[in-house]
């Protein structure tokens, strides 16, 4: 009877042989994932927002400015700007210079103007109070006179603007050989420059310009 249980003995062996790793065959080795580094948000680059122009169309420097009729046109320039930390002006009375210096963390800003009739009439001068000084930020400046405007500063050709300037009493001649030329003192903070300075004119009801310094 042995020989007839003989095959189903070797499957028997054989089964228990494959089940405890008798064939040689190792099992497969695990695979451990890589690790994933997680993504990192994107950079949003910050846009700078510009500062908006406080007078656009701003003329520059050097550009005239029109106002009147045909008969009585008058041109007003404004024509340079200089910054000093104090000036020196000359006084016939003592024959000699005097300094005037600014308050502590001021500097004098001059600027420059030019005023010509380009009519057939007698035009009406501005007057140094039609004009105001302005810095970017929304301050405000008059103009600055502590001594006779009539007198010079050292290194200055032109003498400090006047309503009344010299023998015109107010009134300006047609032509340009009659112009007036002359400049404007203002008393500004020491970090305020050219290029953040405005000069506004209110030169009638109907007629208003504002220039950029720098």
């Amino acid at each position: 009877m042995a020989p007839r249980y003989l095959p189903f003995l070797v499957a028997s062996l054989l089964l228990a042989c494959l089940l405890a790793g008798c064939t040689g065959n190792n099992p497969a080795a695990s695979v451990t994932p890589a690790p994933t580094t997680p993504e990192m948000p994107a950079t949003v680059q910050a846009t700078a927002v510009p500062t908006p122009e406080p007078f656009p169309g701003a003329l520059s420097l050097g550009t005239p400015f029109q106002y009147g009729r045909e008969d009585i046109s008058t041109e007003v320039t404004i024509t340079g700007v200089r910054t000093m930390a104090g000036y020196d002006w000359w006084s016939p009375q003592w024959g000699r210079y005097w300094n005037t210096s600014p308050k502590k963390g001021d500097q004098f800003l001059f600027a420059f103007l030019r005023i010509v009739d380009r009519g057939t009439a007698r035009a009406r001068l501005p007057s140094q109070g039609m004009f105001v000084l302005r810095g970017a930020d929304g301050s405000a400046f008059t103009e600055n006179v502590d001594r006779d405007p009539g007198l010079l500063i050292k290194g200055i050709d032109v003498k400090q603007y006047d309503f009344s300037f010299d023998n015109t009493a107010g009134w300006l001649d047609p032509g340009y050989s009659n112009r007036v030329e002359g400049f404007l003192l203002y008393e500004v903070p020491a970090n305020l420059t050219p290029a953040d300075a405005y000069l506004e004119a209110t030169l009638s009801s109907k007629a208003s310009a504002v220039w950029k310094l720098g």
